[in-house]
């Protein structure tokens, strides 16, 4: 075999072992982005594409403002006995006035098909006087959603009253800060979230789970994705962008009134200036805009997985892995004449910020693309040992080989002298 053919084939094995590599990062990417974990230097990025392209840059696809009216229930409280532990009064305390929502859902019953769909976002765990009230309009309500969480254990605490229930729980990426970045539509033993459940009954959708991928009307879709938030927590104070209503100034007005406000409309009802809120990478927002983003991103189709996202990772891990494989390659080769005195430290240095700022680079191009952020440390880190790693075992088979022509030469030289 001449050298020109041995280096020849020696290219086009490099080459596939590069494609099948990168075939390898790509499912663990699918798989990374079905966590919850995001390391801080991540989220940073991932705050600042954010901004530039939804702030900077308006990308963000925003709803009709007519076809959404947002109910909040923050300050309308009513004060029940609190029950300790043992079945003792100890107290008094103040949950959401459940007699008012009563109302407003009787105003809307007199109209049953009127509005396309309710989310009530409220906790009902404790039994209060208007329960059966409440329960007998919430049963001939049409579609509609009402929440329950689980508990720190993982299980469901479902509300006293009965009604369809949606899992509303916010699985936070940062402990530390308690950021909710990504929303994930299955949670715990396959517990569908309120936002799918929400687009299954609004557009008659199948969804079916699967392993590095879900699909959801037929379409493969991410069960994890970061929410844009094309409706966030500034515009709801702007009366004349979104319908924006307190749950004191509904139960006040007539039914007619009610029943017009709410006609053909996404009714939102929940807590949206008090206690539940959370931090996400546009501050702290409203546990039911959250819900309602997120129902809107199916619906935008930002979680789907395109062929064109997967063709991007593709041309990305295979041209990083050639330059991996190649071991001596134009990056290390600058790297080695650039600094006289070469060893571990710069090569680990050079190496890994090399990777940051490609995979960094990658990130951003895939978030402003198709709206999905990677995981850059870990590939980094991953990339500069793999390359090390094939270094390492470059140099053993050169040694090896050297070796190997050492004892044919000595043993050549034995035989002329003999």
């Amino acid at each position: 075999m001449t050298p020109i053919f041995q280096e020849k084939r020696n290219t086009y094995v490099r080459i596939g072992l590069s494609i099948g590599h990168g075939v390898f990062l790509i499912i663990a990417t699918l798989i990374y982005l079905s966590i919850t974990f995001t390391l801080d230097d991540e989220i940073i990025l991932i705050q600042l594409t954010a901004a530039v392209k939804n702030k900077l840059l308006g990308q963000k696809k925003r709803p009709d403002k007519d076809r959404l009216l947002l109910v909040n229930v923050s300050w309308d409280k009513k004060l029940i006995p609190r029950i300790d532990s043992t079945g003792t009064p100890i107290g008094n305390q103040a949950i959401t006035n459940r007699a008012s929502i009563a109302k407003l859902l009787q105003a809307m019953n007199q109209k049953p098909d009127n509005h396309e769909f309710l989310l009530i976002d409220v906790n009902f765990l404790d039994d209060s006087p208007d329960d059966s009230l409440l329960e007998a309009e919430l049963l001939k309500v049409k579609n509609c959603l009402v929440s329950y969480h689980k508990d720190v254990k993982g299980k469901p605490l479902y509300p006293v009253v009965k009604a369809p229930l949606g899992l509303s729980d916010m699985q936070v990426d940062d402990e530390d800060r308690d950021l909710v970045l990504k929303y994930h539509l299955i949670q715990g033993d396959s517990l569908k979230t309120t936002p799918l459940l929400m687009y299954e009954k609004i557009h008659d959708a199948k969804f079916e789970e699967g392993f590095l991928y879900d699909k959801l009307d037929g379409k493969k879709i991410f069960n994890s994705f970061i929410i844009d938030y094309p409706v966030d927590q500034y515009d709801i104070f702007k009366r004349d962008m979104y319908n924006y209503l307190y749950l004191n100034e509904m139960v006040m007005a007539s039914p007619s009134f009610i029943q017009a406000m709410t006609k053909d409309k996404i009714v939102i009802v929940g807590d949206f200036e008090d206690r539940d809120i959370h931090n996400t990478i546009y501050g702290k927002t409203p546990g039911p805009l959250i819900l309602l983003n997120a129902f809107l991103a199916l619906e935008n189709g930002d979680n789907l997985v395109s062929i064109y996202f997967i063709l991007l990772l593709l041309v990305a891990y295979s041209l990083i892995s050639y330059k991996a494989i190649t071991v001596n390659d134009p990056v290390t080769m600058w790297v080695k004449r650039k600094f006289k005195e070469y060893n571990f430290i710069i090569e680990f240095a050079a190496d890994v910020t090399f990777y940051l700022i490609y995979f960094g680079i990658i990130s951003i191009i895939s978030y402003m693309s198709f709206g999905v952020h990677l995981t850059i440390l870990f590939l980094s880190f991953y990339m500069h040992f793999l390359e090390v790693g094939l270094v390492a075992l470059d140099e053993r088979k050169k040694e090896k080989a050297l070796a190997k022509a050492n004892a044919a030469t000595n043993e050549t030289e034995v035989k002329k002298e003999d």
